[in-house]
Order: C-alpha cells, then sequence, then structure tokens
C-alpha cells in the first residue's frame, strides 16, 4: 500500500468517524425517550407523539394534581400542545384511570397512560405533580416539581414553540444511555474493518487482472515469436 494510498484510507475513516460522532450526538440531544403505559396497557413513548408535548406525571389522589388540571386546560384551549397525564403509580388494570378521567371530565384529546419504572427514575420523581415540557424535536425544555402556574408554564411553552434553547434545562439536553459510546465506537471498529476489507479485496482483483493482463501479452508475444 502506497502511502498516498494510507493518506486517502486514514482520511476516509476520520470522515466515518465524524460522522457517526455527530449523529450520535445529535440522537442523544433530541428524541427524548418518556416510556409509560398507556390506555390500552401497551408500552408507549412520548417521542411517538408530535408538536410541543406537556407531560404530568400525577396521582388520583393528589389534590395539588387536581388543581393543576384547571391550569392544564387552559393552556389547551390557547396553545396547540399535546398533553400526557401519566400515573405515577403503576397498576396492572386501566380501570383507575378510567375513573379519573371521568371524574374530572378530562379530554378525549389528552392522552393517559402509567408511568414506566424507567420514566420515574430518569427524572427522580419525589413530588406529584412533576411536569416535563418538550419541544417538537423531543428536547427536553423544562421539568418543574410541584404544581405550576399558567404564566410560568406558558413561558416555557413559548420557550419551546419558538426553540429559545438558551431557556431550556441543561440537565435534561440528553437521554442518558451508558451503552451510546460502546455502539458507537463498535460501529466504527466495523466500518474500519469493512473499508479494509474492500481495499484489499479491490487491491487484490486489479493485482490478478493486471498478472492476467501482462501474461496474455506474454503469450501472445511468444506465439507472434
Amino acid at each position: 500500500m502506497s502511502k498516498n494510498h494510507k493518506k486517502i484510507l486514514l482520511k476516509n475513516l476520520f470522515i466515518v468517524v465524524m460522522i457517526l460522532c455527530f449523529f450520535s450526538t445529535n440522537s442523544k440531544a433530541d428524541n427524548f425517550s418518556i416510556t409509560f403505559w398507556n390506555m390500552n396497557m401497551e408500552m408507549d413513548d412520548v417521542n411517538n407523539y408530535s408538536g410541543v408535548r406537556l407531560t404530568v406525571f400525577f396521582l388520583p389522589t393528589c389534590a395539588s394534581c387536581i388543581s393543576e388540571l384547571t391550569v392544564l386546560e387552559d393552556l389547551d384551549q390557547n396553545y396547540n400542545i399535546t398533553i400526557l397525564l401519566l400515573n405515577a403509580r403503576y397498576e396492572t388494570s386501566n380501570q383507575t384511570l378510567i375513573d379519573f378521567k371521568g371524574n374530572h371530565s378530562i379530554s378525549n384529546d389528552w392522552l393517559m397512560g402509567y408511568s414506566t419504572d424507567e420514566s420515574t427514575e430518569k427524572f427522580n420523581l419525589s413530588v406529584v405533580p412533576s411536569l416535563v415540557v418538550l419541544d417538537d424535536l423531543g428536547r427536553i425544555v423544562a421539568v418543574m416539581e410541584g404544581s405550576a402556574s399558567y404564566g410560568f408554564l406558558e413561558i416555557k411553552i413559548q420557550d419551546a414553540i419558538n426553540y429559545r434553547t438558551e431557556n431550556y434545562n441543561t440537565n435534561f439536553t440528553s437521554d442518558p444511555n451508558d451503552n451510546d459510546l460502546l455502539r458507537v465506537l463498535l460501529i466504527v471498529v466495523g466500518v474500519g474493518i469493512t473499508t479494509l476489507v474492500f481495499y484489499f479485496l479491490i487491491n487484490s482483483i486489479r493485482k490478478s487482472a493486471k498478472e492476467a493482463k501482462i501474461a496474455n501479452a506474454t503469450k501472445r508475444i511468444e506465439e507472434e515469436n
């Protein structure tokens, strides 16, 4: 392998690494996963829904959670957002959700479910209600413990709508995953090995073709003589 070919190969591998790192970083910055069990008792994710999303962790017996519903209704009337109510205490049946929805005239446009342990631990939930605002790219805008006023939530929703990232909650800029770095490294190694294999394969084919061409030319010369 000539020095020139080595430089080209190393340059291409460097570009591949940079591209993979870029997409890895951006995939972590966006689409913050908040999993939950939906009304059909099926696993779901807040990222399966579009637009600015307001996720509220609550308990049916929590008086502050019930009072917060009025604020949510006003926000829903004034802004095109997706509201999700997630019971922080998992149950094997959706009956509690059905009862809560009926008792408090919850809008059919709102989504309801049970938070998974993963989502509860992710936000270290110790207080209900707790509210999480995501923009339409799935990035965390704000995380709030306790009741929030209409004015405060409105500001956070406007931050999400207008992508005022300087106001975003920097504690949740990425979705933590200890396997991300290992996954990227394995991809990089795999791409590197594949590149080398293809390089040597192409070189081998070219060399064989060149040798065959020389052999044919030599044979032709010998036949002419």
